[in-house]
């Protein structure tokens, strides 16, 4: 599910899914010679075996480090502060979370309250084939004479498939030293390391990666300079009337900013009981004309969003998700675009449901989309296609399903007459 996701978001942005074992020089496990248990390598990102856990550019110095390794990132392809987080980040932490659920890491055994703590050293396993590096339970610290204690070396591709293999004899990576633990914890996790690293990833090129560190200082500094602020209004400036207009300026740009990442992540999530997209308003894209057939299935969904639970529809978007805008359906401008869109309510719905329809248009990847959110009736709402009939509708699953004669009746008494 986390893979399609991600092939979704490459797709969205023409970009190439990638993986850890692409970016990465070399993976450390911990050194317990060493204080915090790894050298301060740059462009070293920290990534946690526990989903709890934050994923980190610097080790904290805080914790157990045994349940962290060190990756020695490429500077020319990802910059180890955004990849922490990322990581830090919903998409990121379903990865991590997935990576459980696929056994790619194993939660370790747990004791009772009462039970004394054992902690036991962490071993990195590895025969002579084998492509994934375990952590397991063990005693002592073996030599590793190739490499470096706890260093793990990446050639050409990024394969793990050479490391810490030495005379096909397992070496221990990390000591039985007495280091705090999480309470409750009886060994620590098993890692399939070949499997975690070649998992897919999203991430833009390095450039953009910068880019995006940078704007996230400037909100962070924003929003240290607005607090400031907020504690000087209590001092009734003279220009606060010039105050609240740059703020309102400043609000409505976020906003917009908001709107689109918003817009972005429905459609990424496909088509549900609650959100459904449609091409167009009018224009039938196989005939190139304006057709009834299409704004009927725009007011139709409408009308079942308000006699059900609610939902959004997104107009300008394919049902595969691909961004059309609104373009396609011919009008000269935007406000003609939505004043069409008004008379259609008022004519096949009415205006006395316009409250629980709000819509806009959002910017997004350089087009517009018209965002309409329903809200659910307290009555039932029908839809007038002419002054002749009308039409009941409401949402079971991903559609709209008209309801006629007894099912009618039925759903109506039950729904808004409180009759079971």
């Amino acid at each position: 599910m986390v893979e399609k996701e991600i092939d979704s978001l490459c797709s969205q942005y023409g970009l190439k899914p990638t993986n850890l074992s692409d970016l990465t020089l070399k993976v450390n496990f911990p050194d317990p010679d060493l204080e915090y248990g790894f050298t301060g390598e740059e462009n070293s990102l920290y990534l946690p075996l526990y989903q709890e856990l934050s994923a980190a550019s610097s080790f904290p110095g805080e914790g157990d480090f045994r349940v962290y390794i060190q990756l020695v990132l490429d500077p020319d392809k990802v910059s180890s502060e955004y990849l922490a987080d990322f990581f830090n980040n919903p998409l990121g932490l379903k990865i991590r979370k997935a990576w459980e659920a696929r056994g790619f890491i194993l939660r370790p055994e747990t004791r009772e309250p009462e039970a004394p703590v054992s902690v036991p050293s962490v071993v990195n396993s590895l025969n002579g084939t084998a492509s994934s590096a375990h952590f397991s339970g063990g005693s002592g610290f073996a030599e590793v004479s190739s490499l470096t204690a706890g260093e793990i070396a990446f050639e050409s591709k990024a394969s793990v498939e050479n490391m810490c293999e030495e005379n096909g004899e397992s070496a221990s990576v990390l000591s039985g030293a007495a280091v705090p633990f999480f309470p409750g914890v009886l060994s620590l996790p098993n890692v399939d390391l070949d499997s975690l690293t070649h998992s897919k990833l999203y991430l833009p090129d390095l450039q953009v990666q910068l880019e995006v560190l940078k704007i996230k200082a400037l909100t962070k500094e924003l929003i240290s300079q607005l607090g400031v602020f907020e504690c000087r209004l209590s001092t009734y400036p003279k220009s606060i009337t010039h105050i609240r207009k740059k703020l309102e300026l400043i609000r409505e740009a976020v906003k917009l900013a908001n709107d689109s990442d918003y817009i972005l992540e429905l459609i990424r999530r496909g088509e549900s009981k609650k959100l459904e997209f449609k091409s167009t308003l009018r224009m039938n894209l196989i005939t190139g004309k304006p057709d009834w057939n299409i704004e009927h299935a725009v007011m139709k969904t409408i009308v079942a969003y308000l006699n059900t639970d609610g939902g959004i529809l997104l107009v300008g978007v394919s049902n595969s998700g691909e961004v059309l805008g609104i373009k396609n359906d011919g009008f000269p401008n935007e406000d003609r675009f939505l004043l069409h869109f008004k008379q259609l309510i008022k004519q096949h719905i009415g205006l006395n449901y316009a409250s629980m329809i709000e819509y806009t248009l959002v910017p997004v990847n350089g087009k517009k989309i018209l965002e309409i959110d329903c809200k659910k009736s307290d009555e039932a709402v029908f839809l007038k296609p002419d002054r002749n009939d009308e039409e009941f509708y409401i949402r079971i699953g991903p559609s709209s399903e008209r309801l006629t004669g007894s099912k009618l009746i039925e759903y109506v008494n039950r729904r808004y007459n409180g009759k079971a």
